[in-house]
């Protein structure tokens, strides 16, 4: 299926971006392809949203009383929709296994290889997003195969379970044992055992830098560069040295696109925040604090991490603590690559095919990849 765009517009992001430093912090910024004001939302983003002010108005309340899964169901659905449109498929080739978690439950893994797969290939075990209650590999496995397509690698995408039938430690430990057999196989794999890659998009990221803290600190040395497009790093809320919580205030907004993108922020805001913090009842379920570093990551010290690729656009609910997140990394001397995208909110990076920023965001992780290791 084709682009719903014109491939030159990758181009035309290519020649804009440009390096700014914040606080210190070299971040690398993508502009909207086609231009615009400053503060403006990416016009496929604004298109699919500018309705939104109106229909907030008759979206239905929550009824109190509700379960935590009644409460998950509409976001559930919300986040196991595919919005993406290019199929890659021709010379990638998807395999499936299962592997054996803490508990015994087999944990479903799709691998991705070119077909003319080359051998000692870099590895990069994938993590989706959707709050752990939703989403799934489906969602994710386009971006898998457009890396692939882009570089020479052994992808593998965790259909790790979701909450709140599951509960920590089962996702975290899922996606750990997933990583650890990745590592074990390379050989068999096609890969280089030294050249693993861990990444994950949102409720993803947050797996993958947890995933990179334990590799740390239980000393297996597997993970060699994490990969965080917009993770959620600070379940806790706590404040930091660099994060002070969401200022919508500090959101860049242009005149003509404020009205949406208050609404936009809002939704997203009230989502996963305010005073039922899903991410916490589903996910953690008291079985681990959220101050700890393996819910918060933001909350470690930052010792001793691999290279580090934090990805975020400019108008994402957590970009707070995104970059919060990256600021802390480079105060700890982490080699560290920071990209916005301007015009862009939470959730792009799987619609290949719809939005140029997705694609854009899969070249850049090939080519950092490329860089470290060859």
């Amino acid at each position: 299926m084709p682009r719903r765009y014109d491939p030159s517009l990758l181009e035309k992001m290519k020649q804009g971006q440009r390096v700014e430093f914040y606080k210190g912090l070299p971040v690398l910024v993508k502009p909207i392809p086609e231009g615009g004001q400053p503060g403006d939302m990416d016009p496929r983003l604004y298109k699919s949203m500018k309705m939104m002010p109106l229909l907030s108005h008759f979206l239905p309340k929550p009824k109190k009383g509700l379960s935590t899964l009644e409460k998950i169901q509409p976001y559930r659905k919300m986040f196991g929709q595919y919005k993406g449109d290019i199929v890659v498929s021709e010379g990638v080739v998807t395999e499936e296994v299962s592997v054996p978690s803490a508990d015994g439950y087999m944990v479903p893994v799709r691998i991705y290889k070119r077909t003319d797969a080359g051998r000692e290939l870099p590895i990069l075990v994938y993590y989706h997003g959707g709050g752990f209650f939703g989403g799934g590999v489906q969602i994710v496995e386009q971006m898998c195969k457009v890396l692939v397509a882009n570089l020479d690698c052994v992808v593998l995408n965790v259909d790790y379970r979701l909450c709140p039938e599951a509960h920590y430690p089962q996702p975290f430990d899922d996606c750990w044992y997933a990583t650890r057999w990745a590592w074990e196989h390379a050989e068999e794999l096609g890969g280089d055992r030294n050249k693993l890659a861990v990444a994950g998009d949102s409720a993803g990221g947050n797996l993958a830098a947890a995933i990179t803290l334990r590799d740390r600190d239980e000393g297996t040395g597997m993970v060699k560069l994490q990969v965080l497009l917009y993770p959620a790093v600070n379940i806790s809320g706590q404040h930091t040295a660099f994060y002070q919580g969401v200022d919508y205030e500090k959101y860049r907004r242009s005149p003509r696109h404020k009205r949406v993108l208050d609404c936009v922020l809002k939704l997203m805001g009230s989502m996963l925040g305010g005073e039922e913090n899903l991410l916490e009842q589903v996910y953690l379920q008291g079985y681990l604090p959220v101050d700890s570093i393996y819910a918060s990551p933001l909350l470690d010290d930052f010792h001793a991490l691999p290279p580090t690729m934090v990805i975020f656009g400019e108008h994402d609910m957590l970009a707070f603590e995104d970059i919060a997140y990256a600021l802390t990394a480079h105060e700890a001397k982490v080699p560290l690559q920071t990209i916005v995208y301007e015009g862009i909110s939470h959730g792009f990076a799987d619609q290949i095919g719809v939005m140029p920023q997705a694609e854009d965001c899969m070249k850049e992780i090939a080519a950092y990849m490329q860089t470290l290791f060859g």
